[in-house]
């Protein structure tokens, strides 16, 4: 039968668990934390020197609850800087694309999706950085820009028929893989948010 120290660790995994290497790394500081608490009991060992120990660290939702808002803090940081480099690439594809390809032949929709989607991707960032940093919204509002002005830009392109030079290909595929990465890391972001509110409000 597992211990009062092991099964309040477990309690905490449980938690946590939106964040493995969160829940790994604090279940185990917190384990040996518990059981130097115990060991230090009188009645040490017994059970009640474990349940002591435990009753004097706190109950693991509430433990839980603090980490779980340290980790989306850490998740919003790692979000905003994702989203950094994907509007710089971003830029650097649009004019290199600008500068190779000709409008004249493109549709008119195409090169305004492109542009407007990426200002108000911009826009919508600069907004969310100053006032709403821990905003689902606004990181879910600057990802569809800027997913809007990659395949706008793709289509007005039409890079891989037309056989666009290595450095607008280049460019390209950059765009590609880091909106793939944001998106990554707003999904991860909105999880580890309603976690976050589902600890604080005691539900899961």
């Amino acid at each position: 039968m597992a211990s009062v120290i092991d099964q309040y660790v477990a309690s905490l995994r449980r938690e946590l668990d939106f964040d493995p290497a969160l829940a790994r790394r604090l279940a185990s500081e917190v384990e040996d934390h518990l059981r130097d608490a115990a060991e230090a009991d009188p009645a040490w060992p017994s059970a009640d020197a474990e349940r002591r120990a435990v009753e004097r660290f706190g109950v693991a939702r509430e433990i839980a609850a603090e980490f779980a808002a340290d980790a989306v803090d850490r998740q919003a940081r790692r979000t905003w800087i994702t989203l950094l480099v994907t509007v710089v690439v971003t830029f650097i594809a649009m004019r290199l694309r600008a500068m190779w390809l000709d409008d004249g032949a493109i549709p008119a929709l195409a090169p305004l999706v492109d542009r407007y989607a990426f200002i108000a991707a911009i826009a919508v960032g600069a907004i969310g950085w100053f006032a709403f940093r821990r905003s689902l919204l606004a990181f879910t509002i600057c990802l569809g820009g800027l997913l809007a002005s990659i395949v706008a830009g793709m289509v007005r392109a039409d890079l891989f028929v037309q056989g666009a030079p290595l450095p607008v290909l280049l460019a390209a595929a950059g765009e590609i893989a880091l909106v793939g990465l944001l998106a990554f890391h707003v999904i991860g972001f909105s999880r580890r948010l309603r976690r976050s509110a589902a600890l604080r409000g005691g539900g899961r």
